[in-house]
Parts: structure tokens; C-alpha cells; sequence
């Protein structure tokens, strides 16, 4: 096994250690809340549809990101599945199913929730934490794998960025500056909640409007997104998204990720030009930490050399 196998594969098990220490001593903080009849258990939450669906849509992407056939074409073909199962499915008539595709919790409640539960002393409902672990997991099997292939605002943001602009108004702001800004709202989030007992994020959340309830904040959360994504490459990911950001600290354990080769690169820098994230020089600089990958696979589509894979 090379030396960068053995990293990876270190980081891997070191990351996994670490969560499930920390899920072990803060087992009290966790609990149901109910009527007194038997709460779920921590995997039953697994078998609801949005979750194993989540998890065979992840795994089809890493599928289709290690055998390099993710072409321009076929990643719009997946982001529109992607938004109409997990976004659209849900308020069809398909009984159960349907009702387990929801949006209860969202991505973003999955991280806010538990906080506000416990401002009010009470005990985290434990579908939060089964689905933060799942969220987890996939993003340490293959790099955001649920972020870029489960989520339903990243594929709506992606597809809202292809839409045909001037190339001097694709802009693609420095991670240095989003990630602290996504930082900064996370602890002012946190300060204000266990403060005065506020949360900022139900101002900040698009996810709402797949609730399908037609709030206006809901509403023009999601439109300033859309259009705020026409220009930036999924703004609320790299800005907001509070499990945008834990997925970002886990995604530095991720099995397989896009590696360069370097008897390959040329450094002709068209991945860095023709990819829409940020991410592409730090690849290439071959940085231990670098701007969240939410893996569309454009980079590896337009290397002339078949010098980028999503590989361990």
C-alpha cells in the first residue's frame, strides 16, 4: 500500500474514531420526545426513504465519478432527477413513501434543531443525529458525495449557474472569504441562540420552500439564492449552509476524492478556467485542506490529459 493510501486511509479511520466518540459522550443529550410510546431507534431512521434513497443516489455518483462518465450532459441530467426526487417527489400521491421523501428535517435543521432543543432544555430528537451520521458517513466514502448527489438546493443552485451569462460575471469568490463568512454566521448563530434565544438561520434558509407552505421568507430566501447562483457557483453552500460546513471539516477524511497525477498534468490550468468552483487549484497544488468539492465532476470531464480521477 503506497504512503498516500495509508494517509487516506488513517484519516479515514481517525475521523470515524473521533465521531463516534463524540456521539458517545454526548449519548444523554439524546433522546425522543413524545407520547410515551417506544421512540425509533437510531437505524430505524435509516430505512425512511429520503436516507437510503440519499445513499444509492450518493453511491451511483461515486460509481459514475471513478469511471470518469460524468460529461457536462449527464451531470444536468442527474442534478434535475436529483431536485425532482428529493424536492418534488415527496408532495406526489405516493402514500409512505412519498411522505418519508419530506423535507422534515432539512439539511440545514439537521444541524440548527438540536441546538434549539437544547437551549430549551430538552432532549435532541435522535433522527437528527441518525441523519447527521449518515450525512457523515457518505461524505467520508467519497468526497460531499451527499452534497452533490442527494442534495436538492445544491442541484437546483448548479442548474441555476449554467444559465448563460457573460463569462466576466461568473465570478468565483475566495474561499478564505466565503468559509469565514460561513464561520462567523455559524458562531453568531450560536452567541444569539444561547443569548436571547434567537436563531438567524430561519432568515437564511431556502430549504423552507420545499416545505412547499409558499412562505414569503421561504420564498425570497430561495429566489435571492437562485439568483445569487446565475453568479457564484452554489452561493448558499459555500456561504451559509451550516452542513455545508461540518461536511467540509469531514470531507478531509474522505476515501476517495479528486487526485491529480502528476506524471499526467501539464498545467495548462483549463480544469482551474472551465470547472465553476473553487476548488481546482488547491487539487492541484495538491493542498491536505481545500475549498469544498462538491464532486460534479467537471474537472475530470475537461482535463485534455486524463491527468484528474476521483480516486483514493
Amino acid at each position: 500500500m503506497s504512503n498516500n493510501s495509508k494517509w487516506t486511509r488513517n484519516r479515514f479511520v481517525f475521523t470515524l474514531c473521533m465521531l463516534l466518540f463524540v456521539l458517545l459522550i454526548t449519548q444523554p443529550l439524546w433522546g425522543q420526545q413524545g407520547s410515551g410510546q417506544k421512540a425509533p431507534g437510531f437505524f430505524n431512521f435509516w430505512k425512511l426513504p429520503r436516507v437510503w434513497m440519499s445513499a444509492v443516489f450518493s453511491l451511483i455518483g461515486l460509481v459514475l465519478l471513478m469511471k470518469s462518465w460524468v460529461t457536462r450532459n449527464i451531470r444536468l441530467i442527474s442534478l434535475v432527477v436529483i431536485f425532482f426526487v428529493f424536492a418534488i417527489l415527496s408532495i406526489l400521491p405516493l402514500g409512505s413513501f412519498a411522505k418519508g421523501m419530506s423535507m422534515h428535517p432539512s439539511p440545514l435543521c439537521v444541524i440548527e434543531k438540536p441546538f434549539l432543543f437544547l437551549d430549551r432544555g430538552r432532549g435532541i430528537p435522535v433522527i437528527f443525529l441518525s441523519i447527521f451520521v449518515s450525512v457523515a458517513i457518505l461524505t467520508m466514502i467519497g468526497n460531499k458525495l451527499f452534497c452533490g448527489w442527494a442534495c436538492p438546493l445544491g442541484a437546483i443552485q448548479e442548474i441555476a449557474h449554467r444559465i448563460p451569462l457573460p463569462k466576466k460575471l461568473k465570478i468565483k469568490l475566495p474561499f478564505r472569504i466565503t468559509n469565514s463568512v460561513r464561520i462567523l454566521i455559524f458562531i453568531l448563530f450560536i452567541i444569539l441562540l444561547f443569548s436571547i434565544g434567537k436563531s438567524i438561520y430561519p432568515y437564511l434558509n431556502p430549504f423552507e420552500f420545499f416545505h412547499w407552505g409558499f412562505g414569503f421568507i421561504a420564498v425570497v430566501c430561495l429566489v435571492v439564492t437562485l439568483i445569487a447562483a446565475m453568479f457564484i457557483f452554489r452561493p448558499f453552500c459555500y456561504v451559509i449552509c451550516p452542513l455545508g460546513l461540518f461536511t467540509w471539516v469531514f470531507e478531509h477524511a474522505s476515501l476517495v476524492r479528486v487526485k491529480m497525477d502528476k506524471d499526467k498534468c501539464t498545467h495548462c490550468n483549463i480544469c482551474v478556467e472551465k470547472s465553476p468552483c473553487p476548488t481546482v487549484s488547491s487539487i492541484l497544488d495538491e493542498k491536505k485542506s481545500r475549498p469544498d468539492c462538491h464532486p460534479c465532476g467537471r474537472c475530470i470531464e475537461v482535463c485534455p490529459e486524463n491527468a484528474l480521477k476521483f480516486t483514493k
